[in-house]
């Protein structure tokens, strides 16, 4: 079998520091490069993190230091633009701040002995086709391993590096973005996610415990809406009150009042799309994560795509013979849950969006038919299981089963329900 190596991650996200937690538990040495600094870290909006991926959190002994750092949601209710209820997943999630979910796990990262440089860009890739892959950084200087693992995500430089003709992520013309109230009346805590496909574009919200209301939403790009493929920024409230009205001033209470309430910042970002390339994996380099098959976040299942990814890729290093063999197999086991995850998320964003009345009509009209189906896709999609084996033979063993299978309903705790 392969033995303990030492791996270079491209990327401290979800994706990176998860990989890098999971190979350190087979004995490899990890350093992980990130571009960038750590003042830049805190911006980032909220993400529902579903209970496929908390499984994964709690198989690492981070579930209580994520809930503590977020907020259970117990439902997601949906509804139509009228406030009819439309549709409800009774599966736990968490709700947690993006750059919090990252610290939890890059903190955790560093106990457990990975490496994290951070404000370190990598410029170039080499693998010489023989025992070593390097890793070379803005600076000049340079890391070398036995594997490299892009987790670099969207627009992923390690991609690049790998597959130059592969096309790049597209923009699917559609802003994300998101915000905070800190109080908003008529809104009283409760652990339910309410979404609202809307009658111009789409918004979502919960009531934290200390009275705080936050809030996301998506729409369409459109004039004056700014330099939307730049990436992440946060923008003043006062920039966005106005477009966001005009969005949402014939939707239902209290959606109104919320972006009335907020006080910023505004944190949008543009969705991207990504055709995944046709192998995964060039030498001793390996995508995962966004890097590997970015899919727009309609669903919210990227992150917990990330963590899957994590555990599979080092059950099948753990496992097998041949490094080449390992990554095929990683593919191999990811690709068709990849892609019915993928397809879930862009239904379910092709009718977040009327361009008119007419639409919104047609829309409105199979919306609870689709939910119905909706819901169920998405509860067989949370409820996929994947543990860490107990001991190393059993990780070994692992590699050659199947790589995760949904389970049994389960309370907030994990246990049977």
């Amino acid at each position: 079998m392969i033995g303990p190596a030492h791996a270079v991650v491209v990327g401290a996200g979800i994706a990176g520091t998860a990989v890098g937690l999971f190979l350190r538990r087979i004995g490899w040495r990890v350093t992980v490069l990130e571009a960038r600094p750590a003042r830049e870290r805190p911006l980032g909006s909220h993400l529902s993190l579903a209970d496929n991926g908390r499984t994964v959190l709690r198989d690492l002994g981070l579930l209580a230091a994520v809930g503590a750092a977020g907020t259970p949601t117990d439902r997601i209710s949906f509804h139509d633009h009228r406030g009819r209820e439309i549709g409800s997943n009774n599966q736990v999630s968490t709700l947690i701040r993006r750059d919090r979910l990252g610290e939890v796990l890059r903190e955790a990262a560093r106990r457990a002995g990975v490496r994290i440089v951070e404000g370190e860009r990598v410029v170039g890739l080499r693998d010489d086709g023989h025992d070593r892959v390097v890793a070379t950084l803005a600076d000049g200087s340079s890391h070398s391993g036995d594997v490299l693992i892009g987790a670099d995500g969207v627009h992923s430089h390690t991609r690049r590096t790998m597959f130059p003709d592969h096309p790049s992520a597209r923009f699917t013309g559609v802003i994300d973005g998101g915000g905070s109230a800190p109080r908003v009346d008529g809104i009283a805590p409760e652990p339910v996610l309410r979404l609202t496909f809307g009658a111009n574009a789409f918004f979502g919200y919960q009531a934290l415990p200390d009275g705080e209301v936050v809030w996301f939403q998506s729409m369409l790009s459109g004039d004056g809406d700014g330099d939307v493929v730049a990436g992440p920024r946060a923008d003043p409230m006062d920039r966005w009150r106005q477009r966001l009205t005009e969005l949402h001033g014939a939707d239902h209470p209290p959606i109104p009042a919320v972006i009335d309430a907020s006080t910023g910042p505004v944190i949008r970002w543009p969705v991207y799309d990504l055709d995944p390339p046709a192998r995964w994996s060039r030498g001793r380099m390996c995508l995962v994560g966004d890097a590997a098959h970015a899919m727009p976040p309609h669903d919210g299942q990227s992150s917990s795509m990330a963590l899957e990814d994590a555990v599979v890729l080092a059950r099948c290093l753990a496992g097998a013979d041949d490094l080449a063999d390992a990554f095929a197999r990683f593919q191999q086991l990811r690709e068709s849950r990849v892609d019915t995850v993928a397809g879930l998320a862009r239904r379910t964003g092709s009718l977040k969006f009327p361009t008119g009345p007419r639409e919104r009509r047609a829309r409105d009209a199979v919306l609870t038919m689709f939910m119905k189906a909706g819901v169920a896709a998405s509860e067989d999609v949370s409820r996929y299981r994947l543990q860490w084996p107990t001991d190393s033979h059993a990780a070994a063993r692992s590699a050659h089963d199947p790589a995760g299978r949904p389970a049994a309903r389960t309370g907030p705790d994990g246990s049977p329900g």
